[in-house]
């Protein structure tokens, strides 16, 4: 793409957008996808797939049309282009080029250097199981017409699997998984997590009982409010118990909940939207009212996007989503937390959520918790299913939050409509009352 000019794009693009309110654009991928296994602490060989995509898209009246090509070079960018051209008038189909090859032979001098640190680390805490780790590259351009291009870069750096740890009851296989940023801090934070996730449990019980006060701690709330107000708050989302709802007080005044892109110290941020806009903070709970809507291009109205225009790859529209999901701390400690529950359940690890938007159900999956009894820990509990609908939830929690927050490195990718896209989100202790609690 070096030797074709924004500015030539936006030209060729200048014949599409002719009445206000259209949108014209070019969009173009490059991802590089690093990839190894290890097995007991032993790295195999590096894989690597290179994807390169081109999109062209129109939205006239209401209607979308969009091109993708497989390549990200001026042939591509012209093809794509025509296809939109000549298909004017009706839904664009899908023209293609041959695809490039699957698989480099030759991957980052970067992955040496990260073999060489994870080694050691897996070596003292994940010795034996099975584990994926993996390095994304993310290079994205946008030229819309009458607006300036955009770029944006990202790498994003991965660990899921599981692995063999000590137990009461023996040794036992534990599911982990792992999602940051790449940066000079990523191996200290993931061996903390290993560490954490390795340490000797006692033997679980049966929490037994249909409902349960919880404490969400490790940043765990931000999967819950992720599923209950990011995905209920995008744009163009079906029908919610929210949707007629706007600025009303649905929680207790201490809690504020953000989608905040800008955070690119966590998983989900970006500095351009997959439509080239800058993104805003988006108050998604302010002081227990419901703040705004997240928003693309189509749907920004007369506020305009609020740059969660994303895209899971160039051969899909850019759909309103999430990002970063970041919960305000209050004043508590962990212990103060802790009291406050006295009964019920403490839970630092989510390994799964989905919602359903048109009931207001949602539900979590953990993999293990803690019973507190009398404000104290007792027993291990695990693993289990937390459940509830949206606007009860809300309601339920507790006007006191904890002071720290926490990245919760466990979330890190989302689906929605077949497309995923990186997501993240950063909480401190938040207590909810009366959830609905089933062992599994």
């Amino acid at each position: 793409m070096a030797e074709l000019e924004d500015a030539a794009i936006a030209r060729w693009l200048e014949p599409l957008a002719s009445d206000q309110g259209d949108v014209a654009e070019v969009f173009v991928e490059t991802r590089r996808r690093t990839v190894v296994d290890w097995s007991d602490g032993e790295p195999g060989e590096a894989r690597v797939a290179l994807e390169a995509g081109v999109s062209a898209r129109l939205r006239r009246a209401g209607r979308e049309r969009l091109v993708f090509v497989s390549g990200a070079g001026e042939g591509e960018v012209r093809e794509a282009i025509r296809g939109l051209t000549s298909s004017s008038g009706k839904t664009a189909a899908a023209h293609s080029a041959p695809a490039p090859p699957p698989f480099e032979s030759e991957p980052d001098p970067a992955v040496d250097r990260w073999i060489r640190r994870l080694g050691p680390i897996f070596a003292r805490h994940a010795g034996r199981g099975r584990l994926t780790w993996s390095l994304v590259d993310l290079d994205r351009r946008v030229v819309p017409s009458g607006l300036p291009p955009a770029r944006s870069t990202r790498r994003l750096f991965s660990l899921e699997g599981s692995f063999t740890a000590a137990s009461r009851r023996g040794d036992e296989i534990r599911a982990f998984s792992f999602h940051a940023p790449e940066a000079d801090s990523t191996a200290d934070e993931l061996k903390v997590a290993l560490t954490t996730a390795s340490l000797p449990r006692e033997r679980p019980v049966p929490f037994g009982d249909p409902r349960g006060d919880v404490l969400f701690s490790g940043g765990t709330a931000a999967v819950l409010f992720h599923e209950i107000l990011s995905h209920t708050l995008e744009a163009g989302a079906e029908e919610s118990p929210l949707s007629r709802l706007s600025e009303a007080r649905v929680a207790v005044p201490d809690l504020d909940v953000r989608d905040d892109a800008s955070r690119l110290d966590l998983f989900g941020g970006y500095e351009r939207d997959d439509e080239g806009t800058r993104p805003r903070v988006v108050k998604l709970l302010d002081s227990g009212r419901l703040g705004g809507t997240l928003s693309d291009r189509s749907h920004g109205g007369a506020r305009g996007s609020t740059g969660h225009g994303r895209r899971a790859g160039p051969a899909d529209p850019p759909l309103p989503r999430g990002s970063n999901t970041v919960v305000s701390p209050g004043q508590a400690t962990t212990e103060e937390m802790v009291r406050r529950l006295a009964n019920g359940l403490w839970i630092d690890e989510i390994q799964s959520g989905s919602v359903e938007l048109a009931s207001g159900q949602w539900r979590l999956e953990y993999p293990h918790a803690r019973r507190v009894r009398r404000g104290r820990f007792a027993d291990e509990v695990g693993p289990g299913i937390l459940a509830g609908e949206i606007l009860s939830t809300l309601s339920a929690v507790e006007p006191v939050v904890g002071r720290e927050v926490r990245a919760c490195r466990s979330l890190g990718w989302c689906s929605r409509a077949g497309q995923v896209v990186p997501v993240q989100g950063a909480a401190p202790d938040v207590l909810v009352r009366r959830l609905s609690v089933r062992d599994r």
